[in-house]
């Protein structure tokens, strides 16, 4: 089945750091058969199914040591699950922080192994672009336990949002769904904390429900961040989370020149209860007595 597979409902327990948030964020589980592209921004004839104030946050260019683990803490804090487009190079340089992504519950798609644009390179430079930022991945996740590995997803995003059709089309004989987005915020420009936010604010208001592609290599999304996901609540938005469904690891595992190898799952998608980097704390320091 193409498509969006629907919204999964969450358990009604509340988030015991954010009282007006649940505990956990609704799957939106999107099928990667045949490599369904997603996003309206660049795709309208596919629908990801989300309802009027749902939004699915995703972050882009990742892992970055100075800002991913700050962002981490502010979705912990507030019981989100995003899904993260990771390039090859940085999840080489940090491993430990692609195993903090995964031990947290968040999905992992990923964005090439350098970030170029692949409109530019030869078909087999670009090919091996993708399958060298897929390999850099499950490397980072080789030695996680296996319900974090299986967080690794059959999903890509094209860098700076430059696709190309036979790209597209060769991630999908291979089971790889393209995910872009509905809109931005247009945080990887030179713009303060407060620009970003105004920005998102307005787009998700604009559309009332999609996907939000953000930078967590940026510190002024990571300003930013907190402030945007209370003022969303308040407005009564909802978080879900991407995901791909049941059997898209398996399909994309079984073809030929496959991108992902297969993972072994004795969990579902749930966090694990270590992660193997230092998450700074938000609250406030306390006084020395």
């Amino acid at each position: 089945m193409l498509g969006a597979t629907g919204v999964e409902a969450a358990p009604l327990t509340a988030c015991p750091t954010d009282a007006s948030a649940p505990a956990e964020t609704p799957l939106v589980r999107l099928s990667t058969e045949a490599g369904p592209a997603y996003g309206s921004m660049q795709y309208a004839h596919q629908a990801v199914g989300l309802k009027p104030r749902q939004v699915a946050l995703t972050f882009d260019d990742g892992p970055d040591p100075a800002t991913t683990p700050s962002i981490l803490a502010i979705l912990k804090k507030h019981c989100i699950k995003a899904t993260y487009f990771l390039v090859g190079i940085y999840a080489e340089k940090r491993p430990d922080l692609v195993r903090a992504i995964a031990a947290q519950g968040h999905i992992i798609g990923t964005h090439s192994y350098t970030h170029p644009n692949l409109r530019r390179l030869s078909t087999s430079r670009a090919h091996r672009e993708i399958r060298k930022g897929f390999e850099a991945a499950q490397a980072a996740l080789a030695s996680a336990p296996p319900e974090d590995r299986a967080r690794l997803a059959p999903f890509f995003r094209f860098p700076g949002l430059n696709d190309k059709k036979s790209l597209i089309r060769w991630l999908g004989e291979r089971n790889v769904a393209t995910i872009s987005c509905d809109f931005g915020a247009d945080d990887w420009k030179h713009i303060s904390a407060d620009q970003v936010y105004q920005r998102a604010l307005r787009n998700i208001n604009s559309r009332g429900q999609g996907i939000i592609i953000l930078h967590d290599t940026k510190p002024h999304t990571a300003d930013m961040l907190e402030r945007l996901i209370m003022r969303m609540r308040q407005q009564g938005y909802e978080f879900v989370q991407l995901a791909p469904d049941a059997h898209a690891r398996r399909l994309a595992t079984q073809v030929p020149g496959a991108l992902l190898d297969a993972v072994p799952v004795t969990a579902g998608l749930r966090p694990s209860q270590t992660a193997e980097v230092k998450i700074p704390s938000l609250e406030p320091a306390k006084p020395i007595r």
